[in-house]
């Protein structure tokens, strides 16, 4: 059995060592840096500016409630530092500690509405990130593929990224063979048109 095993292994490894040399001599290959393409492509920059906009609004609204939390967490203290204040009457300090009750619960109200603000409005900009995100590599990986096609390269690698082990996804490639510089030039071509 262990024989037969072995005959399969050393006809396979001579079927692949006479067929493999005529394939690649027909095989062509490049490499691409993604996250170069990526942050530099004309519509990341068209795209993240306008997430920075929504961001800076949502911001601006959060700063507003959070200035109307500051100010009734003032009113509370005061009332509370009223309520126990001997210089008042009893009725007073009553009246003040019941006001300052209702103050909290506000304060309270508030301080949920800010973070369920916040947190939604996170989740959202994140959401709109990601789908621009995946839109534009679909776009730049369209591209890629229409770049490959009409040189005839085989495969196209992306060396940018990194594996599990921490270790570059491409490990040497000759220097001639990184088409970055001319598929970024593709990609950007509609940039003076928008």
């Amino acid at each position: 059995m262990n024989s037969r095993i072995l005959g399969l292994g050393v006809a396979l490894a001579l079927v692949l060592g006479v067929a493999a040399p005529a394939v690649a001599g027909d095989f062509k290959y490049a490499v691409v840096d993604m996250e170069r393409l990526f942050k530099n492509y004309y519509k990341t920059k068209i795209s993240t500016a306008k997430l920075e906009k929504q961001a800076a609004a949502y911001k601006e609204y959060a700063d507003k409630l959070a200035a109307s939390q500051l100010k009734l967490q003032g009113e509370f203290k005061a009332l509370r530092d009223a309520s126990l204040n001997v210089a008042y009457s009893e009725t007073q300090r009553e009246s003040k500690r019941l006001a300052a009750q209702d103050k909290y619960r506000q304060l309270k109200a508030k301080q949920l509405e800010l973070r369920q603000y916040n947190r939604e409005k996170h989740a959202q900009l994140r959401k709109q990130e990601d789908k621009m995100r995946k839109d534009l590599i679909s776009e730049i990986r369209r591209a890629i593929a229409r770049f490959a096609k009409e040189r005839g390269i085989n495969i196209i690698f992306d060396y940018s990224g990194r594996t599990l082990n921490n270790l570059a996804s491409v490990i040497y490639f000759e220097p001639e063979s990184d088409v970055t510089d001319e598929v970024l030039e593709v990609i950007n071509k509609g940039a003076g048109a928008k």
